[in-house]
């Protein structure tokens, strides 16, 4: 079904049934492995570095493609991971890529895990019907993923802009479309707040970009030029509509510093992904306290109640880091000049989202109770398997100063600092002052005047000595004048903070002692 949803697309092209899809035979009298074949496979590997590939051989003279194959890992759709990965790389670093390999079976994977987890474990009908179609709808997606990349087409992470945060639940609205404008975006899967009625989970059809496009590749040239040429224009001039919005690899920000535009970013939903990422936070905290329940089982090991745990965090970062990079973002627009519709090519985000999602930041990510996790839980994060590296208890510290840690590497990122303060020449009103001001009061002005529990003593000690490498200024690559004064500024700010230890527990007299040792030791450097 995910090969000949295609269909819809060329059918705009004007060539009706072209793409077509046999099962072959056990007494197939051809191989596989014919050139003249074209092959979805089945491959089932110990450790397999993809979920689904869909690469394919062009003419070296003409960039025609020739051919194409599609492997599909059986371990994807067993659910199968190394969650020991997905527990330890929340800090954003991990999301680090090369151009041209494909993520979106891992994408779609990570999604499912979730999905089931928010679904139920199918202990009735509703919750194993709703499984069911999450793994149908995964599949059909991945399919459509990889046979978009054997027919020509690119990644596309903005395509999850299409419907409003209202209509992205509304399965009536997205499933005649698609959930996004192109199946070549990396999504997770469509979880709704309403346990009970869930909206579509993945496209299951081209979307309004992919059949843009090939229409733009497929549709035979007309025979007189001229009108060939107004043809093709009619049509590009088509690329200012939000549905055709295009963003591949080379333009967005999964990694910390990468691409500009907050829009064009992998795991984020609707045309309001900071509202989104935000309810889907919501939804994660709210599966917390009974998630020890739902798990536990008479016989059974706790590590399937680990690796759900470890699941829900992995998500929870991930919104995070979508929410971070509406600071010091630009809206990009490649339009051409005197193109209808078209825009600036270069927006500032407006400081109010700017300010929103240092707001969000603070209470999901900074504040002293972002993460309030029911205790008990942590007494039973125990994996089943041994092993030789590394001791078992759970590194809870680590796994929160990981998210922080995700933030920090953005916002404070040389990159981010730097276009914060060029962006103040041309439309941005959220200065490099105040953002590193908001971010200071974030970290510290809460838990002011009184102790600072653990977590708290962790970010607030991460922060200080980001600002103190960026004062010292000794990395490969260099923060400018302007990030740096900035930076100083602020280490004064922490020093009054942290000056303040009459009364406190031991603890954050030690904290502050220290810190106000480090800022000291740096300025004087």
């Amino acid at each position: 079904e995910g090969v000949l949803a295609w269909n819809k697309a060329f059918e705009k092209a004007g060539l009706i049934n072209a793409v077509d899809v046999q099962v072959q035979p056990d007494d197939a009298d051809w191989d596989a492995g014919d050139i003249r074949y074209n092959v979805l496979r089945w491959t089932s590997s110990p450790n397999p570095w993809f979920g689904g590939l869909g690469p394919s051989f062009t003419n070296p003279k003409t960039g025609q493609i020739l051919g194409a194959d599609i492997m599909l890992e059986y371990v994807w759709f067993t659910n199968r991971v190394k969650y020991e990965k997905l527990y330890e790389t929340f800090s954003g670093n991990a999301n680090r890529h090369q151009g041209n390999v494909c993520y979106a079976g891992e994408s779609i994977q990570q999604g499912n895990l979730f999905g089931t987890i928010a679904l139920g474990k199918g202990v009735d009908d509703f919750s194993q019907l709703e499984q069911h179609r999450l793994l149908y709808e995964g599949l059909v997606d991945l399919v459509l993923h990889e046979v978009g990349h054997t027919l020509g087409l690119n990644h596309n992470f903005y395509a999850s802009q299409m419907h409003s945060f209202n209509n992205i639940h509304d399965r009536h609205i997205t499933e005649p479309v698609g959930l996004y404008s192109s199946v070549m975006d990396y999504t997770s899967a469509n979880i709704g707040p309403d346990p009970k009625h869930h909206g579509q989970y993945y496209s299951t059809v081209p979307g309004p970009y992919d059949i843009w496009a090939i229409e733009y590749g497929y549709t035979p040239s007309l025979e007189n030029p001229e009108d060939e040429k107004d043809r093709v224009k009619t049509l590009l001039n088509k690329s200012t509509k939000n549905e055709y919005g295009f963003g591949n690899d080379a333009d967005d920000m999964r990694s910390p510093g990468k691409g500009i535009d907050p829009r064009i970013m992998v795991s984020d939903m609707s045309s309001d992904p900071v509202g989104y990422a935000q309810q889907r936070m919501d939804i994660i905290k709210s599966l917390y306290p009974n998630l020890l329940k739902r798990y536990e089982q008479s016989g059974e090991s706790y590590h399937a109640f680990r690796d759900a745990f470890s699941t829900l965090n992995r998500e929870y970062a991930g919104c995070t880091q979508v929410i971070s990079r509406y600071i010091g973002g630009v809206y990009m627009d490649r339009s051409m000049a005197g193109q209808a519709g078209k825009e600036e090519p270069f927006v500032p985000v407006p400081k109010d989202e700017q300010k929103w999602a240092m707001t969000l930041l603070n209470s999901y990510v900074f504040a002293p109770d972002a993460f309030k996790i029911p205790g008990e839980i942590y007494n039973y994060l125990q994996s089943q398997r041994r092993g030789f590296s590394g001791t078992k208890d759970p590194k809870i510290h680590d796994m929160v100063l990981s998210i922080q840690s995700g933030i920090l590497n953005q916002v404070l990122h040389v990159n981010v600092l730097k276009r914060i303060g060029d962006t103040e020449l041309y439309g941005n009103n959220y200065t490099l002052n105040e953002m590193m001001e908001d971010l200071t009061t974030t970290c510290f002005s809460e838990d002011a005047g009184s102790n600072v529990n653990s977590m708290r003593r962790n970010l607030q000690a991460e922060y200080t000595k980001r600002l103190i490498q960026i004062v010292l200024n000794k990395g490969k690559v260099k923060y400018d004048h302007i990030s740096v004064s900035a930076a100083f500024e602020n280490l004064n700010k922490i020093k009054k903070y942290v000056s303040r230890v009459s009364g406190m527990d031991d603890a954050t007299k030690s904290h502050r002692k220290y810190l106000s040792y480090r800022i000291d030791k740096a300025l004087d450097t």
